[in-house]
C-alpha cells in the first residue's frame, strides 16, 4: 500500500449540547400529537486475485433509465429535498456522543466509532446517529482500501455522464463492472487506480466528491506498487453495445488537500455504503447517477467482500446477518471498515464504521468493537430519528410512526 502523510492526533470527542437534545425531544413529541412536520434544523479486473491486500451543489444529469430518475407523478417527495453537503451537518448536530462512550464499547487508543440505527416505516428511512472515541467526523486515520467504493462510484458516475454504464468495455479489454468488482470484492489495488483514472482525478475531486456531499474526502493517491499513478488519465475508448466513444487524455494537479494523500472520515465512508445499499428506499435526489444494474453490482461486491467486522457481527446476530462492507488496512498503521449490517430475523439495520490503529492483531479488535456496538444499540428501538430532508420522526418499537 502506498504510504500516506504522517499520522495526525486523534480527533476530539463531540458532545451533543443539551439544548439540541431538548429540541429533538420536543419536536418528536410535536410529531406524535400531529404537529408541524418541520425538521429540527433549517432547510438547509475481472475476478482476479488482489494485487496487495489491503450555493447548492450541482447534480450531474442522469441519462434515461438510471437510478435517480424523477419520481412518478403523484409520488411523495421529501419536505425539503436532501442537501447532500448539508446532510452531514444535520447528522453531526443530532449525533449521540454519550451512549457508546459509556464503557460498553471497546475503545483502544486512537479508535474512531460512527454508527446509526436505520428505521423504516415511513416513506424514507430515518436514522439515529451515535459516535465514540474520535467520532465520525475525524480524518485522523489512514483510509487504505476503505476508499475504493467512492472511487468506483466516481468512475461509474463519470461514464454515466457520457451515456455509458458499467457494462462499457474500456480499450477493448475489461468492462468497468469487471474493474469495480475486483477493486471492491477483492480489494485489487491496480483496479482501484484504474477507477480513479477512468473518472479523472480532477473531475473526481473538483466535481463528483463535493457535488455528492463527500466534502471530507480527497482521492489522489495511487495504490498498486511502483510505477502506478492516478494523476494522468491516458486516452481511452469506451464501447457498449453498438456505441463507442474516444475520451481524451486528462491531467490533474498534484495535491487536492491532505498533503497529497487519500483522506476521508467515517461519515463519508458510511454514507457511500448507505446510499448504495438503500438506493431503492431513499429519495431520488440522494441516489447516485448510475444505472440500476450497477447499484446491484456494487451491492453484490460489498456483500461478497471480506469484512473485519464479520466475527463480531456473527457473534451478535448469528449466521443469517448480511454485511455490506468495504474494509481497509495499512499494516502497522490503521484498520478501517464501513458497513451496513442487516439482521433478517429482527429487521434491525445498522450503519457501522470503525477505525483503529493496527496493534498487530490482524484487525481483530474491529470485530470486538462491532459486537459491542450492535449489542449496545439493539435495545434502542424507541425515540426520535432524523430523515435526510431534516424532518425528525418518532420511532416506536423500531418503526417510524405518524410519518409520511
Amino acid at each position: 500500500m502506498t504510504g500516506q502523510a504522517g499520522r495526525r492526533l486523534p480527533g476530539a470527542i463531540r458532545v451533543l449540547p443539551l439544548v439540541a437534545l431538548a429540541t429533538v425531544a420536543i419536536l418528536a413529541a410535536n410529531v406524535l400529537i400531529g404537529g408541524d412536520e418541520g425538521g429540527i434544523f433549517p432547510a438547509a479486473v475481472g475476478n482476479r486475485p488482489p494485487d496487495v491486500p489491503g450555493g447548492p451543489p450541482a447534480v450531474v444529469p442522469a441519462a434515461p433509465g438510471v437510478a435517480n430518475s424523477p419520481p412518478p407523478a403523484g409520488a411523495l417527495v421529501p419536505v425539503n429535498p436532501t442537501d447532500l453537503a448539508g446532510w452531514r451537518a444535520l447528522a453531526a448536530e443530532s449525533i449521540d456522543s454519550a451512549t457508546l462512550n459509556d464503557g460498553s464499547v471497546t475503545l483502544p487508543y486512537g479508535a474512531n466509532v460512527f454508527a446509526a440505527r436505520i428505521f423504516d416505516g415511513g416513506s424514507w428511512p430515518a436514522y439515529a446517529f451515535y459516535e465514540a472515541g474520535g467520532g465520525g467526523f475525524s480524518n485522523q486515520f489512514y483510509v487504505a482500501s476503505s476508499i475504493k467504493l467512492l472511487a468506483a462510484l466516481g468512475a461509474l458516475s463519470y461514464v454515466q455522464s457520457l451515456g455509458f454504464t458499467g457494462e462499457a468495455v474500456v480499450d477493448g479489454g475489461y468492462t468497468v463492472h469487471d474493474i469495480y468488482d475486483a477493486a471492491i470484492r477483492y480489494s485489487s489495488n491496480s483496479d482501484y487506480s484504474w477507477l480513479v483514472r477512468i473518472a479523472g482525478i480532477e473531475w473526481l475531486n473538483r466535481e463528483f466528491l463535493p457535488n455528492e456531499g463527500f466534502i471530507a474526502t480527497s482521492i489522489q493517491e495511487a495504490y498498486g506498487g511502483e510505477g502506478e499513478q492516478v494523476a494522468y488519465s491516458p486516452p481511452m475508448t469506451l464501447t457498449e453495445g453498438d456505441r463507442s466513444l474516444d475520451v481524451d487524455e486528462r491531467f490533474g494537479y498534484d495535491d487536492y488537500g491532505c498533503g497529497g494523500a487519500n483522506c476521508t472520515d467515517l461519515f463519508d465512508l458510511a454514507d457511500a455504503v448507505r446510499r448504495v445499499v438503500l438506493d431503492a428506499e431513499i429519495p431520488a435526489n440522494e441516489r447516485f447517477s448510475i444505472a440500476p444494474s450497477d447499484i446491484a453490482g456494487l451491492d453484490d461486491a460489498l456483500l461478497g467482500a471480506p469484512s473485519w467486522l464479520e466475527p463480531g457481527v456473527r457473534e451478535a446476530l448469528g449466521p443469517e446477518a448480511r454485511i455490506f462492507s468495504k474494509p481497509g488496512w495499512v499494516g502497522g498503521l490503521d484498520c478501517v471498515d464501513a458497513a451496513l449490517v442487516v439482521d433478517p430475523p429482527t429487521g434491525r439495520r445498522y450503519l457501522i464504521a470503525l477505525s483503529v490503529p493496527d496493534y498487530g492483531d490482524e484487525c481483530g479488535v474491529l470485530g470486538t468493537m462491532a459486537y459491542d456496538v450492535i449489542t449496545a444499540l439493539a435495545p434502542h428501538d424507541d425515540g426520535p430519528a432524523l430523515r435526510t430532508d431534516g424532518v425528525v420522526v418518532p420511532v416506536v418499537h423500531g418503526k417510524q410512526v405518524l410519518a409520511r
